[in-house]
C-alpha cells in the first residue's frame, strides 16, 4: 500500500514538472513574438560602429541585452573623439531561443572577432564591457593588448542562493520570465529592448565563463576602471574586489554607484559613470 502511495506522488510530481515546462515554455515564447523584428532581427538592436579617431572602444553589452543598452555610452564616447564598435554578441538581438542555443565559447568568439575587426585599423584599443560584456573584456584583456578596459557589474560571484540548483529548477522551468529585473525595473528593460525572459541553459553558461575567466585576472596587466552598482540584485557587489585584487595593473581605479541596480543606472550616476570613464580613458591615454 505504501508503495503503491509513493508511485503515485511520484507520478503526480512528474506530471506537474510536465505541465510547469509547458506553461513556462508557452509563455517565453509569448512574450518573444511580442517584439518587432526585420529580417529575423529586432528592431533597434543591431551593432554600432561609429568611426571617429585612431583611438578605438570595444563596447559589449550584457546578457539578454544588445547593444542598444549602451548607445548613450557609444554616443558619448564618439562625440569625445573615440572610434566605437558594439557588436552583437551571438544569441542577442534575434530571439531568447537562439540565446538558449549559445554557449560563452560562441559569446567570447563574438567579442574577439569585434576586438580583430578594431585592430585591423587601430593601433589602440580600449575595451568597456557591462555585466557579460565586462567578463568579455576581461578575457579579451588576458589574451589580447588592450590600452585599457572599464568594466561594469562584471559578475565574479552571482547573488543567488539557487545557483547551485539550477539542474534541478531545469526540470520544471527552463525560463526565467523576466528573470533579469524587477517590476520597477521593466521600463527600463522595455526601453533598452531587452529580452523579457532568461534561459536557465545561459544562466548556466555565465556561471561556467565567470568561473574560467577568474583565472585569468591575474594575467591583465592593463590600466582598469570598475564600475559596481552597490544595489546590484544579481552580482554580488564584492565582485569588483575580487577584480581590482586580481588583476596585475599598475593602474586601477574604482567607482561605486550607491543607487543603482544592475541593469537600471539611475540619471545622476549615469552622468558620473559617463563622465569618470572619459575622464580614466584621458588619464591613461599616454600609459
Amino acid at each position: 500500500m505504501k508503495f503503491k502511495k509513493t508511485i503515485s506522488f511520484i507520478l503526480i510530481l512528474i506530471l506537474l514538472g510536465i505541465v510547469s515546462r509547458g506553461i513556462d515554455t508557452y509563455s517565453a515564447k509569448f512574450l518573444d513574438a511580442r517584439y518587432q523584428r526585420q529580417n529575423g532581427v529586432i528592431i533597434g538592436t543591431e551593432e554600432i560602429y561609429l568611426e571617429n579617431g585612431q583611438d578605438a572602444i570595444l563596447l559589449i553589452h550584457g546578457l539578454t541585452a544588445n547593444p542598444n543598452s549602451v548607445r548613450e555610452m557609444a554616443d558619448y564616447l564618439y562625440q569625445r573623439g573615440y572610434t566605437v564598435y558594439a557588436p552583437v554578441i551571438k544569441g542577442h538581438g534575434t530571439s531568447v531561443f537562439d540565446l538558449e542555443k549559445t554557449n560563452y565559447l560562441d559569446w567570447r568568439k563574438s567579442a574577439e572577432d569585434a576586438y580583430y575587426k578594431l585592430a585591423k585599423n587601430h593601433k589602440k584599443i580600449y575595451v568597456v564591457g557591462t555585466s557579460l560584456g565586462g567578463l568579455l573584456s576581461l578575457d579579451i584583456a588576458s589574451n589580447h593588448e588592450v590600452s585599457g578596459l572599464i568594466v561594469v557589474n562584471t559578475p565574479m560571484e552571482i547573488n543567488s542562493d539557487l545557483i547551485e540548483l539550477l539542474p534541478l529548477i531545469y526540470l520544471v522551468s527552463p525560463y526565467n520570465i523576466r528573470g533579469l529585473f524587477s517590476l520597477e525595473e521593466l521600463p527600463i528593460a522595455t526601453e533598452l529592448k531587452l529580452y523579457d525572459t532568461l534561459p536557465l541553459k545561459s544562466v548556466a553558461q555565465l556561471k561556467s565563463y565567470l568561473e574560467f575567466v577568474k583565472p585569468q585576472l591575474k594575467k591583465i596587466n592593463s590600466p582598469i576602471f570598475v564600475v559596481q552598482s552597490s544595489k546590484d540584485d544579481i552580482v554580488k557587489p564584492e565582485s569588483a574586489m575580487i577584480i581590482l585584487n586580481n588583476v596585475n595593473s599598475s593602474v586601477k581605479e574604482a567607482l561605486i554607484l550607491e543607487d543603482s541596480t544592475h541593469i537600471n543606472i539611475v540619471n545622476k550616476e549615469k552622468e558620473l559613470l559617463k563622465q569618470r570613464s572619459y575622464k580614466f580613458l584621458k588619464g591613461i591615454s599616454n600609459f
